[in-house]
């Protein structure tokens, strides 16, 4: 007999709100692991692994799933043993019947006699190899028959959650199925438990891809379609292949049930000889969760106290527990859900209620950032944050929106406004960026620009020059100004002065000897790390515009420096300020302090690197430097970043500047974005201290630019600067 091949369809679409508030839109309950270390999806991939079964071959899988979670199957995918042969993103939600008809129409374009076993991504199953033998019986019925299989599981309770199947006559090592059954009342559960002939309906169907093929054509036309012309339209990334918008969104949205399997003819089921969980509610989460000898089931930080038969989750918050029984308890996401747990399956009606009242209107929401952002900040900035007397943008602002008196003005102030106003225009601002930019950049070159080369670093209020010295930080921020400015408007004046400032920096200011740059053009130690990581950010920037190679082979040259100078293996930490051959300079009077907030910025540059160029033990470092700000730097009563700790943890300087909150919010996205559960906690929390510390601020689109360790305001004025450190951040989680 000849070999069976059997392609694995793994479907990774549903939102798992009977979940919530665990499972969420941007993280569903696939990626989380809910009965050991892996998650439902590494599951369900493991379980379906390539190999010979009797006379069956599982090939590799497909995976189907939305295209806003690219990142997550991924990230999925670098720690599964098995790779994927592809992964179907699917535009928007159409439900199974669309999903299941599009990648039919993907297998028949090159096999229409192939095999496809669909699967959900939300069971647990713990015997595999019962579960392949299972599948093989049924794909050996599905090749004699032609029949579209699928598998039931005997019934142990008269559950009231699931859909039943009612097996007939005899077909195959199955039976034909009689009828498909919805969701039953507990009377009528109790009576198909008795008759012995139902099965739970597993969600599970093995058939030959021509075959379901023929059936949508004749019993559901329309979906077949527009399923197949989203394929053929689509585009592909790899193993990614994007089913075409249009064409798919126009799909009538039906379940395969109602669309296909109760019309068809020649439907068969197996009895699964596995035992077969399928995870979709917290009470039955419970049902197979390890208990204590009170029946409670806990996990995170909890306490008990006289209770029993408890369900209590907690990613975050403490849960304590007193005197009570039977409820099911979830902290996570700043949301707890308290519910008795033989009602928990309302938990689908609490997260539709809290997407309607609660998540567009929560302060957190991307459409409330955005709106500061857009509505508040650009605004007052653009206006109250420009000298257009003197040239380019005031120091600082007094808490009444007024120039706040300083005697100085830095030169980088300008570029880095020249960042927020381009990429404010890139993504969609309305105001008048035109204005704010040209006179910035004017600033730049008519009085910024040095005779002999390079941007000088201070201006006298008045506009005049202060300080003419060629700073290596600023001419990092006109370099990072010059790339979005240029990708925003494409001035070519732009590339121009960025060309400029690089050739000033390789001429003047470049270390041949040593590697990278000094800090000015008067060679002043120390020599630090932070214009190098800034530099990074523009060379970043520039191959984001151009994606020409050599801006990331120089951003290339800035890690090498990181990973042999500025990285100290020993305590994860980051140093800082160096002799003129990158030694560490010792200052027995810092206690060897270290900044937190760099820490995380570094974080965030290297996983960007990381993204683009892989590196060896790059991203391995960027989490180290990332958790060890995260385990050290912050207050512990405002969960604010510390301006700077000791190497070893044991104290924070008591004020937090607003700058590293950005930058811990920025390098928590970057990790959630690298499969980093945990990171989505701090990323909550960093906005939670952004808008209740900082951004609610003393006037409509200003902050607070530092706190003490008690949540009072620490800065006498609102500095300009503070607004690069703002927008790259808050703009990073809108658009993540």
């Amino acid at each position: 007999m000849s070999v069976i091949n059997i392609t694995p369809v793994i479907l990774c679409g549903g939102a798992g709100s009977r979940l919530w508030p665990m499972s969420r839109d941007e993280k569903p309950k696939q990626f989380h692991a809910l009965f050991n270390d892996k998650s439902l999806l590494a599951n369900t991939i493991a379980r379906t692994r390539a190999g010979l079964v009797q006379d069956d071959s599982f090939q590799s899988p497909i995976i189907l799933g939305g295209a806003s979670l690219r990142q997550a199957f991924e990230a999925e995918m670098s720690t599964s043993d098995t790779s994927p042969s592809a992964v179907m993103l699917e535009p928007s939600v159409r439900d199974t019947a669309a999903a299941i008809a599009a990648v039919t129409a993907l297998t028949c374009e090159t096999n229409p006699d192939s095999l496809l076993l669909v699967l959900p991504s939300d069971a647990r199953i713990d015997d595999h190899e019962e579960f392949r033998q299972t599948i093989a019986r049924a794909a050996k019925t599905a090749q004699a028959s032609d029949a579209i299989m699928t598998i039931g599981i005997a019934p142990t309770r008269p559950e009231t959650q699931y859909g039943y199947i009612e097996q007939g006559e005899p077909l195959g090592e199955g039976h034909a199925v009689r009828k498909f059954h919805e969701k039953p009342d507990a009377e009528t559960a109790q009576n198909y438990l008795a008759q012995g002939s139902f099965l739970w309906n597993a969600g599970m169907f093995i058939f030959r891809a021509g075959r379901l093929a023929d059936d949508f054509l004749a019993l559901q036309p329309e979906i077949w379609e527009q399923a197949s012309a989203a394929v053929k339209n689509a585009k592909r990334d790899g193993l990614f292949v994007y089913l075409d918008e249009a064409a798919f969104n126009a799909a009538p949205k039906l379940s395969m049930d109602f669309a296909i399997m109760e019309k068809a003819s020649n439907i068969g089921v197996i009895p699964a000889q596995f035992e077969w969980d399928d995870l979709g509610s917290w009470a039955q989460l419970y049902q197979g969760a390890e208990k204590d000898t009170d029946g409670n089931a806990s996990a995170g930080d909890t306490i008990l106290v006289d209770a029993r038969n408890n369900y209590i989750r907690s990613d975050g918050p403490l849960v304590a527990a007193a005197g009570v029984e039977g409820l099911t308890i979830v902290a996570e996401e700043n949301k707890i859900l308290v519910a008795t747990t033989k009602n928990a399956h309302l938990t689908k009606d609490v997260c539709a209620e809290y997407k309607k009242s609660f998540a567009a209107n929560t302060r957190q929401s991307r459409q409330a950032i955005k709106a500061w952002l857009f509505d508040d900040a650009l605004p007052f900035w653009a206006t109250k944050g420009m000298d257009f007397d003197h040239g380019g943008a005031h120091e600082a602002l007094a808490f009444d929106g007024s120039p706040a008196p300083h005697p100085q003005k830095r030169l980088r102030v300008t570029a880095r406004q020249i960042y927020c106003f381009a990429h404010a225009s890139i993504m969609g601002w309305q105001g008048d960026s035109d204005t704010v930019l040209q006179h910035c950049f004017d600033t730049l070159i008519q009085t910024g620009w040095h005779e002999d080369g390079g941007f000088i670093h201070l201006y006298n209020p008045d506009g005049s020059v202060l300080d003419n010295t060629r700073d290596t930080y600023d001419q990092c921020f006109v370099l990072l100004a010059m790339a979005w400015l240029w990708r925003a408007k494409k001035w070519d004046a732009a590339r121009h002065w960025a060309d400029k400032t690089l050739s000033y920096l390789d001429q003047s200011l470049s270390d041949s000897v040593n590697g990278g740059y000094y800090d000015n053009n008067k060679n002043t130690l120390p020599r630090r790390a932070n214009p190098h990581m800034h530099f990074l950010e523009a060379m970043l920037a520039w191959y984001d515009a151009t994606a020409e190679k050599e801006y990331l082979d120089r951003a290339g040259q800035i890690v090498n420096l990181f990973e042999q100078h500025y990285y100290d293996p020993a305590t994860g930490t980051l140093t800082e300020r160096f002799n003129d051959d990158w030694s560490p300079i010792v200052d027995p009077d810092a206690d060897h302090l270290v900044e937190p907030g760099h820490h995380y910025e570094w974080a965030w540059l290297l996983m960007r690197f990381d993204e683009l160029r892989p590196t060896d033990g790059l991203a391995a470092k960027a989490r180290t430097l990332y958790a060890t700000a995260r385990a050290f730097g912050h207050h512990e009563k405002t969960g604010a970043v510390a301006d700077t700790m000791s190497v070893d943890g044991s104290f924070v300087s008591g004020r937090a500047r607003c700058w590293p909150q950005t930058e811990a919010l920025k390098a928590a996205i970057a990790m959630e974005n690298d499969g980093l559960a945990s990171a989505t906690a701090l990323q909550t929390k960093m906005l939670d201290v952004l808008q209740t510390h900082y951004i609610d601020g003393p006037i409509k689109g200003g902050w607070y630019d530092a706190i003490n360790d008690n949540g009072y305001v620490a800065a006498p004025d609102m500095p300009s600067s503070t607004f690069y450190h703002l927008y790259c951040a808050l703009a990073e989680y809108i658009e993540k």
